[in-house]
């Protein structure tokens, strides 16, 4: 009777396994036939799909092929922030003061803002974090309570930490002025970006007038070429301005319908803003400073005992998933230059992507067609396949914090989550199951992630589709097809 029993069990345990081998091999056979849909006529599409655990293959189609990733990137150095630098870790930015503090309040010296690359500094999307107007009041209070009332010198911006290039040389010309291009800075603030408010036109077709940028940045000029769109037709305008550039060429449309709308641009200089817009704010508090406001020219090294005040960033964790989720170029471009400065004490992109490829060359994964040129995946020149993002996952998933990392991507068809796959295989096995992560520039649809398959198996995943000539949500179905299928193997 045992032996009955044995043998009943045994092959039931090799039948569940014949069921899974051909489960795979009908995904493989769905992907190759899914190939050559009209959707991918002309395209390049790369699908990879592994088992977290053993690394064992379920799907391979073009693995090996080197696409542009889009921002399916940003997963590389979010993995290397978490793993160099800690779930922990916090940016500190510091104020300090030289020279001397005379009885009567004056300050015969400096106030120095020093940045360490933190670029929430002063954002509103973190709950504990401090917007602008309220960073600028903490700071002022604390100048305050070391009984400074006059500055007889200047408030100065330190923001030496990083290369002196912010943004990457291969960025396209339509992305940079724009907020999603704004570049890197070892002192950001509010996101590097503004808002620009134009008054459109009772006419369709005629000039919409600006008014004014929020906050207010000095010394900035607009050469206006914006147009009034059609009512409902949304935000089609560009601002096409170049790193520490004073005047802005506007173009594109703004919708009719509204007496004012805005647009989000990228700052020329966000440490030269910070110290001229702390000074302001100082004036406007009863503090006189002799000077306008300026950037820090050559290091220095500061006092400990004139530290003034430091503000802590939010912890990695919580960083990394509005970067993640909400897919954010500054901060993913700004933890890749903090690994690089911290890990070889040079803050530079350049850097970043050597600590990238030895990484995975010391966890034996390929990169001989790996090519990248920026941390966020906006540049079209990146270049690397769908098994270097799924073999990616797959070691994160080993690793002690791997829930900060697997909680930091978008959940699949779920509303209330903040990312950009609420509508993702919904009402499928893969709902709030998958984990996933988006990528979309020109040509270029991306999704990595991961799920589990019925048995409860982590899957890793990377789809990406480089020159399609189809709607985006054709691809997204494609992908989700294969997610779908992954998620019901047994």
């Amino acid at each position: 009777m045992k032996l009955k029993i044995k043998k009943i069990i045994a092959i039931g345990i090799v039948g569940i396994f014949l069921s899974s081998i051909c489960m795979a091999n009908d995904l493989q056979k769905t992907v190759e036939l899914l190939s050559k849909s009209k959707e991918l006529s002309h395209s390049i599409w790369g699908v990879y799909a592994e088992y977290a655990k053993d690394g064992k293959v379920i799907v391979d189609y073009n693995s090996d092929v080197s696409l542009a990733p889009a921002s399916c990137q940003k997963v590389i150095p979010l993995a290397m922030s978490l793993y160099y630098l800690g779930e922990d870790f916090k940016y500190e930015t510091k104020i300090f003061y030289d020279g001397e503090i005379l009885k009567n309040g004056t300050l015969n010296g400096n106030i120095y803002v020093v940045g360490s690359g933190d670029p929430t500094l002063g954002s509103s999307d973190f709950m504990d974090s401090l917007p602008l107007e309220k960073l600028m009041n903490n700071w002022t209070n604390a100048i305050k309570k070391l009984g400074i009332k006059k500055i007889n010198g200047n408030v100065i911006a330190d923001d030496l930490l990083f290369e002196e290039q912010v943004i990457p040389d291969d960025w396209v010309w339509t992305d940079i002025g724009n907020y999603y291009g704004t570049g890197t800075n070892s002192l950001c603030i509010n996101d590097n970006l503004y808002f620009l408010y134009f008054k459109p036109n009772e006419k369709v077709g005629e000039k919409a007038e600006v008014i004014r940028t929020e906050p207010k940045i000095d010394n900035f000029t607009f050469t206006n070429y914006m147009k009034t769109g059609k009512k409902g037709s949304g935000d089609n305008g560009y601002i096409f301005c170049a790193p520490k550039q004073y005047n802005a060429v506007l173009r594109g449309t703004i919708p009719q319908g509204k007496a004012e709308f805005s647009i989000k641009g990228s700052m020329p200089d966000p440490a030269l803003f910070t110290a001229q817009y702390l000074t302001e704010y100082l004036k406007n508090s009863g503090i006189s400073v002799k000077y306008s406001g300026k950037k820090i020219k050559n290091k220095k090294k500061y006092d400990s005992n004139k530290l003034i005040h430091i503000t802590y960033s939010e912890e990695l964790s919580k960083i990394m998933e509005i970067t993640n989720k909400l897919s954010v170029n500054l901060y993913t471009e700004q933890l890749l230059k903090t690994v690089a400065y911290y890990e070889s004490g040079d803050g530079s992109t350049k850097a970043g992507i050597k600590i990238i490829k030895d990484f995975f060359k010391n966890h034996n994964v390929d990169v001989s067609g790996m090519y990248l040129t920026d941390a966020s995946g906006l540049s079209r020149t990146n270049q690397l396949t769908t098994k270097n993002l799924a073999k990616l996952l797959s070691i994160m998933s080993k690793q002690e914090n791997f829930d900060k990392y697997y909680d930091s991507f978008g959940v699949a068809g779920i509303k209330n989550d903040i990312g950009y796959v609420k509508s993702f295989c919904s009402n499928s096995i893969a709902q709030d199951n998958a984990r996933v992560k988006t990528g979309l520039i020109n040509g270029v649809r991306s999704h990595t992630g991961y799920v589990h398959s019925k048995s409860g198996e982590l899957i890793t995943f990377s789809l990406i589709v480089n020159n399609y000539h189809c709607s985006v949500s054709d691809i997204n179905k494609l992908h989700e097809k294969v997610v779908v299928m992954l998620a019901e193997l047994e």
